[in-house]
C-alpha cells in the first residue's frame, strides 16, 4: 500500500512545540514511521507546505528556515512547497492602535488542490495528512470519494479539530513516535540541520515546559471560566506579534491550564464574553477573524 505524506507545516511544528518537551525531530525516520504505523508498504512522497518571508537582507530566523527548507528539499522523497507570507496590519478601532501579524496565501488551497489531484491520478492508495485544521475537511472529504483511504496526524490533540477528525479514516498521534523520531535537544536533527523553524530566532530555540494536562470542566457552565478565558486572550494576545490572535486558532490550539481544551464549549465562554462587552471578535483587514479583550 502507498502512502503519501502532506504536511502543514506551520501546523505541525505549532504542535510539536506545544508536546514534544523539547526532542527534535529526525526527518529521515519520521516518514517510515508514518507509512509503517498508517498501514502501507511504501513511502511514495512528503510535501510540506509554508509560508516564507522576504526581506532583504533576510532576518536570522528567515535564515534558518532556509536552511531547514533546503535541508528537507534534498532528502529523498520530499518535496517543499513554498508560499509568500506578507506582514499585514489592521488597526483597531477603539484605541487606533496598529497590530502587525504575518499571513500566508494559497497553503490551505494547494493542499486541498495537490492531494485531490494526486489521488485521482492513482499516486497513493493512503493518504497521511499533518494537520487538524478543519478548513481542510474538503480535502478528506474528497480523497475519500476517489477511494482513497486518509489519515490524520497531529501531536496528540494538539490542533485536532473535531470535524476533520470525524471524516478522516483514522487519527495518529505523532507523539507516540518520538522514542523513534525524536531526540532531545534543541534546534537540531540528527542531519545536523536545523528543525525549528516557525518564529525561531537566532541560536537555539528555549526548551518548552511539557504542556499542562487538559482540564476537565468542574461545571457545564461556561460562566465559571469567564475570568480564566479574559486572563488566557490577554496572554495570547501578548504572546503574539503586535497582538493578532486568530479567533479560530485560539479556541482549537491554545493550551492552557486554565480552560477546559473543548473548542465548542470555549466558544460559548467567548459568546459570553462578547455578550459582555468583555471581549470582542473581529476581522482584520484580510477578512481573518481575529479577537481580543476589551
Amino acid at each position: 500500500m502507498r502512502v503519501a505524506i502532506f504536511i502543514d507545516g506551520k501546523n505541525f511544528f505549532e504542535g510539536w512545540r506545544d508536546t514534544s518537551g523539547g526532542r527534535d525531530i529526525d526527518f529521515r525516520r519520521l516518514s517510515p514511521w508514518v507509512t509503517r504505523v498508517a498501514g502501507g508498504t511504501h513511502h511514495v512522497g512528503s510535501h510540506y507546505y509554508t509560508g516564507v518571508e522576504a526581506t532583504v537582507p533576510p532576518t536570522p530566523s528567515q535564515e534558518r528556515l532556509e536552511k531547514f527548507l533546503d535541508m528537507l528539499e534534498e532528502m529523498p522523497g520530499f518535496f517543499v512547497h513554498r508560499f509568500d507570507q506578507r506582514q499585514r496590519s489592521q488597526t483597531c478601532a477603539t484605541c487606533g492602535h496598529a497590530h502587525t501579524f504575518s499571513q500566508a496565501k494559497e497553503v490551505d488551497t494547494t493542499m486541498v488542490s495537490d492531494m485531490l489531484r494526486l489521488a485521482a491520478g492513482n499516486a497513493f492508495e493512503i493518504a497521511v495528512l499533518m494537520s487538524g485544521d478543519a478548513d481542510l475537511v474538503p480535502a478528506v472529504e474528497g480523497v475519500r470519494s476517489l477511494g482513497r483511504k486518509v489519515l490524520v496526524a497531529t501531536w496528540g490533540s494538539s490542533g485536532l479539530s473535531a470535524r476533520i477528525r470525524k471524516v478522516a479514516f483514522d487519527h495518529i498521534d505523532l507523539t507516540a513516535g518520538l522514542a523513534e523520531f525524536g531526540r532531545q535537544g534543541f534546534g537540531y536533527a540528527a542531519t545536523g540541520a536545523p528543525t525549528f523553524a516557525h518564529g525561531a530566532t537566532s541560536g537555539p530555540p528555549p526548551a518548552f515546559p511539557a504542556p499542562a494536562a487538559p482540564v476537565t470542566p468542574l461545571s457545564n457552565d461556561p460562566a465559571v471560566y469567564e475570568a480564566a478565558m479574559v486572563d488566557e486572550l490577554g496572554k495570547a494576545q501578548a504572546a503574539m506579534p503586535g497582538g493578532y490572535i486568530g479567533a479560530h486558532f485560539f479556541v482549537t490550539r491554545w493550551r492552557s491550564a486554565k480552560l477546559p481544551e473543548i473548542p465548542d464549549f470555549r466558544r460559548r465562554i467567548l459568546d459570553r464574553l462578547q455578550e459582555q462587552g468583555r471581549a470582542e471578535v473581529y476581522l482584520t483587514d484580510d477578512g481573518v477573524q481575529a479577537v481580543r479583550v476589551k
